[in-house]
């Protein structure tokens, strides 16, 4: 007897996204000109026969995109005719993080050695009042680009004999601490946390002191030394995506899947 198979289904689009699809055409087409505004939530809600909370995730999706401005009281605002351009960061391995560190173009700022405060120790994850390498950095895609990423990294004195090698070769940071005093990394932690741009970090990623960014800690730890290196990274909310994927390595193929949740959410 033959079995037909019946073709499998796309599923169809949430209507947020159709709705926003459709906008953004007609943004690149013209029909809603640089610096016009945009039907009101009302308006548009009636055009599509949707409800006002689906409008405004197409209207938050547009405003993700670059393409509008909105303002509490002044409606959505056409601020660009071109999807802003997206510097997608994914990584889920420490080959990933090597191939980040490999593929972009690192600009050497200043290098100092510092008495670290307490604040700063904070961050780090050591004790205030000792002394650390620290190395300012700029990362763009290219050498010509916008940056992507203004960096932060601090090294324990006993490894600041790699300052110098830091820019100078396509390698991440923490393998040629490994390579020069033959010691291993065991762990990274890392924290990603938004955050709003001091004018120091803000003038750096040339944007507006108090604009909101992204800043990803990593502590890289080996088990006989503790801290190798701390990366204090800072992104530009507006053009930045940091992507992870996490796989459930301990579950075997015959075994329930877990119901209790796999990490926790701080605020």
């Amino acid at each position: 007897m033959e079995t037909t198979v019946a073709p499998t289904e796309t599923p169809a689009k949430p209507r947020y996204q159709t709705i926003s699809a459709t906008l953004k055409d007609e943004i690149l087409a013209g029909r809603c000109p640089l610096g016009s505004n945009l039907p009101t939530e009302h308006a548009l809600s009636e055009r599509f026969g949707a409800s006002r909370h689906t409008v405004r995730e197409a209207l938050r999706q547009l405003q993700t995109d670059g393409l509008i401005e909105r303002r509490q009281g002044a409606g959505s605002r056409v601020i660009a005719t071109a999807p802003a351009a997206h510097f997608s960061n994914t990584i889920s391995s420490l080959a990933e993080l090597m191939q980040y560190a490999s593929s972009t173009f690192l600009e050497v700022l200043t290098k100092e050695r510092i008495l670290i405060g307490a604040a700063e120790a904070a961050r780090v994850g050591c004790k205030a009042d000792t002394l650390w390498a620290r190395v300012a950095l700029l990362r763009r895609e290219s050498i010509d680009a916008p940056p992507v990423c203004y960096t932060l990294c601090y090294l324990p004195t006993r490894f600041e004999g790699v300052v110098d090698t830091i820019g100078t070769v396509p390698t991440a940071v923490y393998r040629i601490v490994e390579d020069r005093y033959a010691t291993t990394l065991h762990q990274v932690h890392q924290i990603v946390e938004a955050t709003l741009a001091d004018a120091d970090v803000a003038s750096r990623l040339g944007v507006a002191p108090g604009s909101p960014i992204l800043t990803v800690t990593r502590r890289y730890e080996t088990e006989r030394d503790g801290l190798m290196e701390v990366t204090v990274n800072h992104h530009p909310a507006a053009t930045f995506r940091h992507e992870m994927t996490l796989t459930n390595v301990s579950r075997k193929a015959d075994e329930p899947a877990q119901t209790e949740p796999l990490g926790e959410a701080r605020t």
